[in-house]
């Protein structure tokens, strides 16, 4: 990084930096230019050195702002600040000798970068006269450092108001008749260089110009800055920047400078409209900044792999937005007062501010304020259902009067997750650990709490059963869905964060509850274990080997790369025909990995209508077009085997819908008819059932009726003190962020029990809310509440 260590402005448009840069500087010469870079994503400009100091290590340039990149430059970088990339001193020098009488002229952006150069003449024993132009005279600087150097000075204004009126060229004309130089150096604009060149062209007189042409590295590599000189193609950063002016072919070069006219004036407009919406947002607070009628009506689509393509190989399907994507979507978010979209976050994500960032570029922002809630965008960007939580929350869908499709929150969330770019996680630094904390389980609500527990100082590690970290998310969902790398990225940084992770760690056999937080010395323990035991209908033939449920399936594939074998060791049959039972998002992984697996044909039965499928919308279509057959209304009633016990087909009988159930869904009934169903491999996804293996290695662990652990829904606080629970082996089959929701309230009452001496229990939301973590300001005193029970 390179620090501007002195700015100073000249005028609205114009302005200095000086930047620290020892090594440019000990071989910077008049003449020489540097290729300039602010951040990943800037473009590289060239730019003139104004003058440099040798001993103080200094650079200073003097910069109009025109462009997007020198608008920039004005607008956001203060003295102090610091900037990406600076490269040089590049070109040839100033050819400076003892010419005699030497004329050297400057005009707007030239005033600045011919000052060097005309120090440099005189000191090597020049007669020097200077002409430095400007359009009025509030832009006139340095007239005081041209005037130490020069035997004559000649300022200029073009509308008169200060020194000479007119061009430069008029009074170079001037200078001739009655003086004629030996040498003159002209600077600037093109067009004025080309005016100055002509001027001297009937006297012969030498006219130099420094070519500030288009480049792209400035080390000759590109060609992008080549000029005619004479008959010759010559390059400005490697040959120049300065050439006998009569030599240049001034026509053809500013033809060539206008090829990215339109794109800057595009990039111009691009920034205009981002710092109208700053000031409007973050400057001015504005919110419902804009009006519906304003609005595309549907979001921007995804863009995916093709159908056929994506059915035959394990890439992601949903290839992500782009920048162009991500900026028109976040551009239909009102900014909305009253944001009902955080509500329908199970982790409170701070929707609105976050798109505000990505509204103005700040990508890190974005992702900062992403983070304070949620560690793993990319991960609950790609598989979280947000149209049934904030999507369905969004007050732009809600508009009775014109229909639109809410904001995509989640491909936005993914967006920023994927691109941005979060500085390395470090352990943080407290006053006292917090204490020792245990979590079960490496899934989403064991990942969750485990990032909490370490940001408030706690030393967590976490027990995996598997050999990987990720629990569901490395055996349950495709890499088409979720790639593997995202996890692995999501992992690493909890554990830059401290966390550590023990895989192979069976909870209840390895060790048990009691022993953690016994012999062990572990404060608390989370239980994120997951439900993890299948369920089947129990109907005849599904004792048969081709008979699968969706966790086997899918852990074969997934976890165990099954679809590799026989060069890896895990197999899979599957044959010809499979018929996956069930409609849930768990359904239709099945589905699709084995249509990747390359079986011909693969159907799903579900009971009900596919209006009453609990996948997600996308998903079912993803299916559809992957060429799934979909038999909505039958149920499986027999497995059909042969003589041998192998599957050979399935009956299945149709249904209708009747009264709506508790749940609200209408209740399949049977009808008096019957399909036969060809298959050889029938994959059960009917949901889970609580696992026993964690629940009954521990005495006093309060159990519902169907198994799962007692929590309260404000703490995760179980009958045990100093357990907590959350996730599937509380709730049942959830989704990824609803069980991270429940990681996270864990996390802070976690947090209150140890910060309070661990002396309160059961600890209450009133607790957690009081709860300041270690290094903030101090907490609240504890709320008092009963002991905690023997």
């Amino acid at each position: 990084m390179y620090k501007i260590i002195r700015r100073e402005a000249f005028s609205d448009t114009t302005f200095l930096w000086e930047v620290s840069a020892p090594d440019v500087a000990r071989s910077a010469e008049p003449g020489h230019f540097v290729m300039l870079r602010l951040h990943d994503g800037s473009e590289r400009i060239p730019l003139t050195v104004a003058d440099f100091d040798r001993e103080r290590g200094t650079i200073t340039m003097v910069i109009q702002a025109l462009g997007k990149t020198t608008l920039e430059m004005r607008d956001h970088y203060k003295e102090g600040d610091s900037f990406a990339d600076f490269v040089g001193p590049l070109g040839l020098p100033q050819h400076v000798s003892r010419a005699g009488h030497v004329v050297l002229v400057g005009g707007g952006l030239g005033v600045a970068p011919v000052y060097p150069q005309l120090r440099a003449f005189k000191e090597a024993g020049n007669r020097v006269t200077g002409i430095i132009g400007f359009r009025n005279k509030d832009l006139v600087f340095w007239e005081d450092k041209f005037a130490k150097y020069c035997d004559n000075l000649i300022v200029c204004t073009d509308d008169g108001s200060y020194g000479r009126a007119g061009f430069v060229t008029a009074a170079l004309a001037d200078v001739i008749e009655r003086d004629r130089p030996d040498l003159v150096v002209a600077i600037g604009p093109l067009p004025m260089m080309n005016a100055c060149v002509e001027t001297t062209r009937p006297s012969g007189v030498k006219t130099m110009v420094s070519l500030n042409a288009i480049m792209v590295d400035g080390t000759g590599m590109c060609g992008s800055c080549r000029v005619t000189v004479g008959d010759e193609i010559r390059f400005a950063c490697v040959d120049g920047p300065d050439f006998d002016g009569h030599q240049v072919d001034f026509k053809e070069l500013m033809l060539r400078q206008k090829r990215f006219k339109g794109e800057e004036s595009k990039a111009s407009d691009d920034y205009a409209h981002v710092c109208r919406v700053e000031k409007q947002l973050f400057d001015e607070g504005k919110r419902n900044y804009k009006k519906y009628k304003d609005l595309p009506p549907h979001a921007v689509k995804m863009p995916e792999r093709d159908a056929l393509e994506r059915s035959r190989n394990f890439k992601e399907v949903n290839l992500g937005y782009s920048m162009a994507d991500a900026l028109a979507e976040a551009e239909r978010c009102i900014q909305c007062s009253k944001p009902t979209c955080i509500e329908g976050c199970p982790v409170g994500i701070d929707i609105p501010r976050f798109i505000r960032h990505l509204l103005v570029r700040d990508m890190d922002g974005a992702l900062a304020v992403i983070n304070e809630s949620n560690l793993f965008p990319s991960v609950c960007g790609r598989v979280c259902p947000q149209e049934s939580q904030c999507e369905a929350q969004c007050v732009v869908a809600k508009n009775k009067k014109l229909p639109m499709e809410a904001v995509a929150i989640g491909r936005l969330e993914r967006f920023v997750g994927d691109n941005a770019h979060a500085p390395k996680a470090t352990p943080p630094v407290v006053p006292r650990q917090l204490g020792r904390v245990a979590i079960v389980g490496s899934g989403p609500s064991g990942l969750a709490v485990a990032a909490d527990l370490a940001k408030f100082g706690c030393a967590v590690t976490v027990f995996e059963a598997l050999h990987v970290v990720g629990g569901v998310l490395q055996y349950g969902i495709p890499s088409f869905r979720l790639p593997r790398e995202i996890i692995g990225r999501e992992v690493d940084n909890l554990k830059d964060l401290g966390v550590r992770f023990e895989t192979n760690k069976v909870i209840g056999k390895t060790f048990s509850v009691p022993h953690l937080m016994g012999e062990m010395g572990f404060d608390a323990v989370f239980v994120g274990a997951g439900a993890g035991a299948p369920a089947f209908l129990g109907i005849p033939g599904e004792f048969a080997g081709q008979v699968y449920s969706a966790n086997e399936f899918l852990t074969r594939v997934n976890l165990m790369g099954g679809d590799k074998f026989p060069y890896l060791d895990t197999p899979v049959t599957l044959g010809k025909s499979v018929v996956v039972i069930g409609a849930g998002n768990t359904a239709m992984d099945c589905l699709r990995v084995g249509k990747r697996l390359g079986i011909p044909t693969v159907r799903c039965v579900y009971r009900r209508s596919e209006a009453e499928a609990p996948a997600r919308i996308e998903e079912l279509r993803h299916a559809k077009e992957e060429g799934i057959d979909f038999f909505f209304l039958h149920a499986p009633v027999e497995i059909r085997v042969d003589a041998d016990g192998n599957v050979r087909g399935m009956k299945v009988q149709k249904m209708m819908l009747g009264e709506p159930d508790e749940k609200g869904r209408r209740k399949p009934v049977p009808l008096d008819e019957f399909v036969e169903l060809e298959c050889d491999t029938v994959i059960y996804a009917l949901g889970t059932k609580a696992n026993p293996i964690v629940t009954k290695s521990t005495p006093g662990l309060d159990l519902n009726k169907w198994g799962y652990i007692v929590a309260d829904p404000a703490t995760q606080a179980t009958s045990v003190p100093g357990v907590f629970a959350g996730g599937d082996i509380v709730t049942g089959a959830a989704t990824v962020i609803l069980a991270m929701g429940a990681g996270r309230r864990a996390a802070r009452a976690i947090g209150a029990w140890l910060a309070g001496g661990k002396s309160v229990w059961p600890i209450t939301q009133e607790h957690a809310d009081a709860f300041v973590p270690p290094g903030t300001p101090a907490a609240k005193t504890p709320v008092e509440s009963s002991e905690v029970s023997s």
